[in-house]
């Protein structure tokens, strides 16, 4: 049961962490376009490398527990 709860509880640190991260990254994405002079705060080619990048990253954290490396972190 306590497991269960740890676990609750690092679930709701990670969505609160990855919230406060959201808001950050749409802050600085406001500002740079303000510095830009631009009208539009997401362009397209913004949105395909701010999507190109999140993919990138989720695949490395889920690329880390696989391959022949394995066993040296499980000890």
């Amino acid at each position: 049961m306590s497991e269960k709860k740890s676990n609750s509880i690092l679930y709701l640190f990670g969505g609160l962490l990855g919230a406060l991260i959201g808001l950050l990254a749409a802050y600085l994405l406001e500002k740079s376009a303000e510095l830009d002079g631009d009208d539009k705060i997401l362009t397209s080619k913004k949105i395909s490398t701010i999507g190109i990048g999140t993919v990138s990253f989720l695949y490395t954290l889920v690329k880390k527990g696989k391959g022949k490396r394995r066993n040296i972190f499980i000890k």
